[in-house]
């Protein structure tokens, strides 16, 4: 196979709540990051993202535009595939689903609890917020919540995301057939440093308790809230993106987002 390099940036997503936001999920931001602030094991290390900048990744569109298409980067890296993104396809499903609206939760999963949902074999609990370790000894704080409706989790996010594959859109985590990813999550910022894993370990414990005792927080995930991206740096800073919503997006403005050969 021909080899492609597909850059990290610029490049484009599709994102939910970027910029404005509920008024009870900008109160749990806030909640967590300044628990993360005033950490005797982070100091001064935690660097909040601004409320705006925090967002939710609904799938990543990656890709390369060529003379041939658009060839999606995760299909190309994860599976070594040449899959060329069927645009207005995919413009055309988000418009004209029937998932939305979806009602997300964060926080209030008690560990006891069976909520017919398993995230990557753990317990909504537990997944509930973790400290994923990334490049040049990051840890970047990632909030997760999941479509519900009564006491259940659903599975809408997942399958928007398996549909956006008949579109020649791979998400980011799907890397076999068989992966599945329903996780509607955000990131709070980056921690700088190393640090030792059982601080860690207690961290994520301490917060998840938080979030299991304060009462559920829910939104309502609308198309309206849907936007695409292009981002310069993998932060996504208000500053530095483009932004269209998913109301004023066209099959032209979507492909003037992409890097070219």
């Amino acid at each position: 196979m021909k080899h492609i390099f597909i850059p990290d940036t610029p490049n484009v997503s599709l994102v939910a709540f970027y910029g404005d936001k509920p008024s009870s999920l900008k109160s749990l931001l806030i909640l967590l990051q300044q628990y993360l602030v005033n950490s005797a094991v982070f100091k001064s290390k935690f660097h909040p993202y601004s409320l705006e900048q925090a967002h939710c990744t609904v799938i990543g569109c990656e890709g390369l535009k060529t003379e041939l298409g658009i060839v999606n980067k995760w299909f190309y890296e994860k599976r070594r595939e040449i899959k060329y993104i069927k645009l207005a396809e995919f413009l055309d499903y988000l418009l004209t689903s029937n998932l939305f609206a979806l009602d997300i939760r964060f926080g209030s999963y008690k560990p006891s609890h069976d909520y017919n949902f398993l995230s990557r074999n753990f317990h909504p609990y537990k997944r509930s917020f973790h400290l994923q370790p990334s490049r040049n000894n990051t840890l970047i704080p990632i909030l997760i919540g999941w479509s519900v409706k009564g006491n259940l989790i659903t599975l809408e996010l997942e399958t928007l995301r398996k549909q956006a594959q008949k579109c020649n859109l791979l998400h980011k985590y799907h890397n076999r057939t068989e992966s599945i990813d329903n996780d509607f999550y955000l990131r709070l910022g980056t921690i700088k440093g190393q640090f030792n894993p059982e601080a860690i370990a207690e961290i994520e414990t301490e917060i998840r308790n938080i979030l299991q005792k304060i009462p559920p927080v829910r939104i309502v995930l609308e198309k309206k809230h849907l936007a695409f991206v292009q981002y310069q740096n993998l932060s996504l800073p208000i500053e530095t993106s483009k932004i269209i919503p998913l109301s004023e997006i066209t099959e032209q403005k979507l492909l003037e987002l992409y890097p070219h050969c």
